[in-house]
C-alpha cells in the first residue's frame, strides 16, 4: 500500500468508541499501526529530503500503543480503552547518549524527553509537539529547555503558526507564551504541548499529507531539542534556513502548489474534552472489524498478517458484479497481495481452502 491509498473512514472512526475491547486492540495493532507506520516512513524520507540529516543516528519511530509485551501483559492491553493510536519521532532509547540530560534516579537517561507525533482518534488524525515525555529531569536539566524556548521565542511561536499548531497554555489568566513558559517553570510544571485541530472523518491523502507537512514544519524545534539533549548547543536558525531554502521545491512536489498555504491559524488555550453520556447508546464494531476477528486478523488465502508487514482487506467473496452482497457471509480477510491476484470473477471463498 503506497501513502496516497491510505484511507480513515467511518468505521476507524468509531473503531475507538466501541465497547469490545480486545477487538479494539486487535484492530489497532494489525489495521491501524500498519497504516501509521507507512505514514511515518513517508514523514521521515521527507525530514531527509529537506534537512539533509542521517534520520536514524539519533533518532527512532515510537508506536502507540507499541504491543511490546510479554503473553500476560498482552493479555491485560487487551483490557485496556484505548482511546488513540499514534506514531512518534523520538530520540533513541540509547545508553550513554543523552549527555545533555540528567534525570533524579540516573546521570545518563537513556532517553530524550521530546516527540513529534502524528495521531489519529475519535476526533480524527492530527500533529502533536510534546516535550516532558518523560518526565521527571533535573530542574538544571529543564532549565536548558526553557532557556531555550524563552530566547528563541519567535521561532517557537513562527514555526507552530506556520504548522498550524496550537500552544496549550497551563495557566489560563496568562496572555502570552513567555509568560506560560515562565509561569510554568518557576511551578515545575514542566509539560510543553503543540497540537494541532484534528482533521476530521472521512481521512485521505491530502489531509495526511497536512499532517506530515506539519512536522515537516516542526522539525527544527525537535531537532534542536535533541541537540540539547545531547549536550551540544542548538542551531534552530540553521534548520529554519534549509526549511526554507527547500520548501517551495517540497510544495511542488508533495502539495499541489501549496493548497494549504491559505489556512488560517486560531489559537486554543485549552483542549475541551468530551465527556461520554451516561446513557450512551453501545457503539457495535463495523463489519471489516468482525471480519478480520472472525479470520483472526490473518489473510484466508496466504496466513500473513500485519506482523509480516502486509495490509489486510476485505474481500467480496461472491464479487458485487456477480450479485454478491454486503454481508458477513460474503466477505473474507485477504492481505494486499492476495486481494490484488484476485479477479473480480473469483467467487472462491478461500476460507473453506484454509
Amino acid at each position: 500500500m503506497t501513502i496516497e491509498e491510505i484511507k480513515f473512514d467511518e468505521e476507524d472512526r468509531t473503531l475507538f468508541l466501541i465497547d469490545d475491547l480486545p477487538l479494539k486492540a486487535d484492530a489497532i495493532r494489525y489495521s491501524i499501526l500498519p497504516k501509521l507506520e507507512i505514514i511515518s516512513n513517508e514523514l521521515i524520507s521527507r525530514i531527509t529530503e529537506i534537512y539533509g540529516i542521517n534520520f536514524y543516528e539519533n533518532y527512532s519511530v515510537a508506536k502507540s500503543p507499541h504491543f511490546r509485551l510479554s503473553k500476560n501483559q498482552r493479555k491485560e492491553s487487551t483490557k485496556t480503552n484505548y482511546t488513540y493510536s499514534g506514531v512518534s519521532l523520538i530520540g533513541q532509547r540509547k545508553d550513554n547518549k543523552w549527555l545533555g540530560l540528567e534525570k533524579k534516579s540516573e546521570k545518563v537517561p537513556k532517553i530524550s524527553p521530546t516527540r513529534l507525533s502524528i495521531e489519529l482518534s475519535e476526533e480524527g488524525i492530527s500533529s502533536c509537539f510534546w516535550f516532558n515525555h518523560p518526565k521527571n529531569f533535573t530542574k538544571e536539566t529543564y532549565n536548558k529547555f526553557y532557556n531555550f524556548f524563552i530566547d528563541k521565542l519567535d521561532y517557537l511561536v513562527g514555526l507552530s503558526q506556520r504548522a498550524w499548531l496550537n500552544y496549550q497554555f497551563h495557566f489560563f489568566d496568562t496572555f502570552s507564551v513567555r509568560e506560560d513558559l515562565e509561569l510554568k517553570f518557576a511551578s515545575e510544571n514542566y509539560d510543553v504541548i503543540l497540537f494541532s485541530k484534528p482533521h476530521t472523518f472521512p481521512i485521505n491523502y491530502e489531509q495526511i499529507n497536512d499532517v506530515i507537512f506539519s512536522n515537516i514544519i516542526m522539525f527544527p524545534l525537535l531537532e534542536s531539542c535533541i541537540q540539547i539533549a545531547l549536550g551540544n548547543k542548538p542551531n534552530i536558525e540553521k534548520e529554519i534556513k534549509l526549511l526554507e531554502k527547500n520548501i517551495i521545491k517540497y510544495s511542488e512536489k508533495y502539495l499541489n502548489d501549496n493548497p494549504t498555504s491559505d489556512k488560517s491559524f486560531t489559537p486554543v488555550d485549552t483542549i475541551l474534552i468530551k465527556e461520554r453520556a451516561e446513557n450512551k447508546i453501545k457503539v457495535m464494531p463495523g463489519i471489516r472489524w468482525q471480519v478480520f476477528k472472525r479470520d483472526n486478523w490473518k489473510c484466508t488465502s496466504c496466513g500473513r498478517r500485519a506482523e509480516d508487514n502486509t495490509i489486510l482487506h476485505v474481500d467480496h467473496i461472491i464479487p458485487r458484479s456477480k450479485g454478491g452482497r454486503d454481508v458477513l457471509e460474503n466477505y473474507q480477510t485477504l492481505c494486499e497481495t492476495c486481494n490484488i491476484g484476485k479477479s473480480n470473477k473469483d467467487d472462491t471463498d478461500l476460507r473453506k481452502l484454509a
